[in-house]
């Protein structure tokens, strides 16, 4: 069984880094930053960028990952469709007190 995965041409990204796979693979060589000289993480860096763009297994969740939005910088409220009242949050109500459980169970 083979898989005929698509030729990539941006293989050879001299100077262009990829956040994306930048932060995966910061992440899979931080253990071996004291263990390893510089020239092996930098093997590894890239056998893992190669790796992560053009593997049949990874590269479909690297596309998707790519694809979604930026995430926002900011914390504060999202408006979403079908909430009710624009800009507004829902209210959890209060949990019944005196009974000794909290949620609703009983």
């Amino acid at each position: 069984m083979t898989h005929e995965a698509p030729e990539r041409d941006d293989l050879d990204r001299t100077g262009d880094v990829d956040p994306l796979v930048d932060a995966c693979v910061a992440d899979a060589l931080s253990p071996y930053l004291g263990a390893l000289s510089p020239e092996e993480i930098e093997d590894y860096r890239r056998l893992l960028e190669v790796f992560i763009t053009t593997h049949p297994a990874s590269m479909p969740l690297y596309d998707r990952l790519r694809a979604r939005p930026p995430v926002l910088s900011e914390s504060g409220e999202v408006a979403r469709e079908g909430s009710g009242a624009k800009g507004a949050m829902a209210t959890p109500a209060a949990p019944e007190r005196g009974d000794g459980t909290f949620g609703g169970r009983r």
